[in-house]
């Protein structure tokens, strides 16, 4: 009876599964480990980065860090072909979005699918997690990635302008919707 009582002033509201279990696959011939990112794979997330961004790095070690830290409701995921680190991604979920906040891989092992099953993983944890729809941004002028997304059903919404500190790079905000949805029109009165 107490727990009854309990349940109905403190109701557990949409709890998000950020649980994760490491695991091995093979994608095209690489045989990857998958795993739950650490303050550990921040060298090797930089290092990353430099590779995939011409040098640059979008992201510091600071902002790794402070995503790191949101265990609660976010899932960083990185991938590495032996002790080389090949890709990750990473997003933040809850009951109405998922929104993938980072995904990136090595050049060297760019259309071999990795990406494109790094996505299907966060789409099915959203779906896990009853999210409504997965959303991203993406930078205009990045052409390969848009029909990567396309072709997992992720629609083009609108254009964030100078979205990219470092580049003043538009980004289009792209979604995916996993349950019917309805736009929602303000009511005027006048």
């Amino acid at each position: 009876m107490l727990k009854k009582f309990n349940q109905f002033f403190h109701p557990q509201v949409n709890q998000i599964d950020m649980s994760f279990t490491p695991f091995m696959v093979n994608i095209n011939g690489n045989i990857l480990q998958v795993m739950q990112a650490t303050d550990d794979n921040i060298p090797d997330l930089l290092v990353l980065e430099e590779q995939v961004y011409s040098g640059h790095t979008p992201w510091s070690k600071f902002s790794f860090a402070s995503e790191l830290k949101k265990r609660r409701n976010s899932l960083y995921l990185v991938v590495y072909n032996a002790s080389t680190l090949v890709a990750f991604v990473g997003a933040r979920f809850s009951p109405e979005e998922t929104h993938i906040t980072n995904i990136a891989v090595a050049p060297s092992f760019q259309n071999q699918h990795i990406g494109r099953y790094l996505m299907q993983m966060m789409i099915e944890r959203a779906r896990e997690n009853d999210s409504d729809c997965v959303s991203l941004e993406v930078r205009t002028d990045n052409e390969i990635a848009q029909r990567l997304y396309q072709s997992l059903g992720f629609k083009g919404n609108f254009i964030r302008k100078n979205y990219y500190q470092d580049t003043h790079t538009d980004a289009m905000n792209m979604v995916l919707w996993l349950k019917p949805h309805q736009i929602r029109r303000k009511k005027f009165t006048f």
